[in-house]
């Protein structure tokens, strides 16, 4: 089958079982099965577009149809894991780039993204066979293990991204009822002699 093949040439074996030994930092497997994930839905996408018979604009129209109107999900869901691998692969770019004293902190972070994508397609990772259970059952501690990690940097990190006072008062993060109280124009000129 495809998922067999897909999943044997990506260097996924069935000895393997998920992940090793349960655990949801294995950073090189999550990233083996995200891509795993992409072409299988890729693969599925294909075979769904293929129209037989007709003309050229009959199957032109038909592609269209499956595509906008009937297999909208499928899109969507092929699209994503195409752009979640695509993140994963940049962020190692950039990780390695990295200062070397920040690049623990990033690889946390990284880790626990990585994490994030399988929790939220773990009904998928699941029924195609490319986690075990058991490694399904284990990413929650290793969630909350790295969250207790990265969480005493939380400060430092939330500051690097450099987000001043001003960027914290735009209306919307103060009285958004009292700025759009009136026909501003969307100027603060008015609205920033009302709240001092």
């Amino acid at each position: 089958s495809v998922v067999c093949y897909l999943v044997v040439s990506s260097g996924i074996n069935a000895e393997y079982g998920g992940f090793k030994g349960g655990s949801g930092t294995d950073v090189d497997f999550i990233r083996k099965i995200l891509k795993v994930r992409e072409e299988l839905l890729f693969t599925q996408l294909a075979k769904v577009m293929m129209v037989k018979g007709g003309s050229k604009e009959e199957k032109r129209v038909a592609r269209f149809k499956i595509w906008s109107q009937q297999q909208q999900d499928l899109v969507q869901s092929a699209a994503r894991a195409y752009s979640e691998r695509l993140i994963s692969d940049l962020a190692v770019e950039k990780i390695a780039l990295a200062d070397a004293e920040l690049q623990p902190i990033l690889k946390k972070m990284y880790n626990l993204y990585l994490i994030s994508l399988v929790q939220d397609n773990i009904g998928f990772f699941l029924t195609n066979g490319l986690i075990s259970k058991g490694g399904a059952n284990a990413l929650r501690g290793d969630f909350n293990k790295l969250i207790a990690d990265i969480s005493p940097e939380a400060l430092a990190l939330a500051e690097g991204f450099g987000i001043t006072e001003e960027m914290l008062s735009a209306p919307i993060a103060r009285d958004w009822e009292l700025y759009n109280s009136y026909d501003n124009a969307g100027e603060m000129d008015k609205y920033e002699d009302l709240v001092r």
